[in-house]
């Protein structure tokens, strides 16, 4: 009978696993599903924060566009030679501390003066695709200009920054150029 009972444990143990073999199985299974899952989250968040960085460059390079488009138009308008005085003349709202904020899209009044920190913040228009401050559903992006004279000469630095779907502010896109007196 003894035989019979040993026999009978011996096969009960080899046909199952054991508690801490289940456990190192699931451990495992854990570990290999865990680690794509986090390097895929980790991949998804870099690419909002690169198609958010691109459009934040963008904004700034509209405005960039649009403040040489005021200058040229001041010039033209002054006539030849374009006057020391009225090269930045439509830009002169911009050349405060504060600077201002642009909306390329509008034909009248595109320059508003900024107060401090200009804290307005730009709109997306998803029928036309354009982004504004007058139209459109509200982004978390805001843009300032601002533009530093002198004789022949002006810096222009604008300023972009935005907060993602988290809460978290990233480091603002800033882009400076030298605008000149051309003519």
């Amino acid at each position: 009978m003894t035989n019979k009972f040993k026999l009978f444990l011996k096969s009960k143990g080899q046909a199952g696993f054991t508690l801490i073999e289940t456990l190192v199985a699931v451990l495992i299974l854990v570990t290999a599903i865990a680690g794509p899952l986090t390097i895929a989250s980790k991949g998804l968040n870099a690419a909002l924060v690169a198609k958010d960085q691109i459009t934040a460059f963008y904004l700034a390079q509209d405005a960039v566009e649009f403040v040489r488009y005021q200058r040229d138009t001041g010039c033209l308008a002054a006539g030849s030679p374009c006057a020391s005085a009225n090269w930045l003349s439509r830009l002169s709202i911009c050349t405060s501390t504060n600077g201002c904020y642009i909306d390329s899209t509008k034909a009248t009044n595109p320059i508003t003066p900024c107060g401090p920190g200009c804290p307005n913040l730009l709109k997306y228009d998803i029928t036309n695709h354009l982004f504004s401050y007058s139209a459109g559903s509200a982004t978390t992006f805001t843009r300032s200009v601002v533009i530093t004279p002198s004789a022949d000469e002006a810096i222009l630095t604008v300023m972009v920054s935005w907060t993602d779907i988290g809460g978290i502010t990233h480091p603002p896109v800033k882009v400076v150029e030298n605008l000149f007196n051309w003519e």
